[in-house]
């Protein structure tokens, strides 16, 4: 009885062990080391690395960094990446950042693609998000649902509602302000400046230089 007694408590001080939070913990393709789910501190990864939650600095070097959940900054190294299953709160500065949760900070890369983001997405390229509670700044395409801030890149797509969107080509499902060579929308709330401008309730469905909702 007592041999069975002892070999349980190891047993439960074993798995205690194994949930505990590490510090300090390398990534690499199947393995952890050390073997924990929670990190607290740094984070190294190599190739590709999966750990359950992260808080701190994580380091992807040439590497897909892949967590459930996320609270710090994620610095990639070469070519690092970042995937976050579902909450991700912090700064984020990667060349591909791959978010499907919600996102309380900031994004920095070359394609952000993100569901929810409640901060400031900057993408070099392109930014693809679901809805976007802010600043959305790309340097050529961005692609949302829904945009409750300032959309700016040379080509604006909201497949929803944008307040505002800043570029050569502006296009929303529903617009409040839109200002760029060419603007358009299926319902304007609000105002359109540029060269040319659609909108099925302006004061016409096109107008040069200005459009303004008939219930402006």
């Amino acid at each position: 009885m007592r041999n069975a007694l002892c070999f349980a408590a190891l047993a439960w001080a074993g798995c205690g062990a194994a949930q505990a939070a590490t510090p300090v913990q390398l990534s690499l393709p199947g393995v952890n080391l050390p073997a924990s789910e929670q990190v607290t501190g740094v984070r190294l990864d190599l190739l590709y690395g999966k750990t359950q939650q992260v808080k701190g600095l994580d380091l992807p070097l040439f590497a897909l960094s892949d967590t459930n959940d996320f609270t710090g900054l994620q610095l990639g190294l070469g070519l690092g990446a970042g995937r976050v299953r579902n909450h991700f709160k912090g700064i984020a500065v990667t060349l591909f950042n791959w978010h499907e949760g919600q996102d309380v900070g900031g994004n920095l890369g070359f394609v952000n693609y993100t569901r929810s983001v409640s901060g400031v997405n900057l993408g070099g390229i392109a930014n693809v998000t679901g809805d976007v509670y802010g600043l959305n700044v790309a340097g050529l395409v961005n692609y949302t649902g829904g945009v409750r801030g300032l959309n700016f890149a040379p080509v604006n797509v909201s497949r929803g509602k944008a307040l505002a969107s800043i570029g050569f080509v502006n296009y929303a499902d529903s617009a409040t302000f839109q200002l760029g060579f060419f603007n358009a929308t299926q319902h304007l709330e609000g105002i359109q400046i540029g060269l040319g401008n659609y909108a099925p309730n302006g004061i016409l469905p096109v107008m040069p230089l200005v459009n303004f909702s008939k219930s402006f």
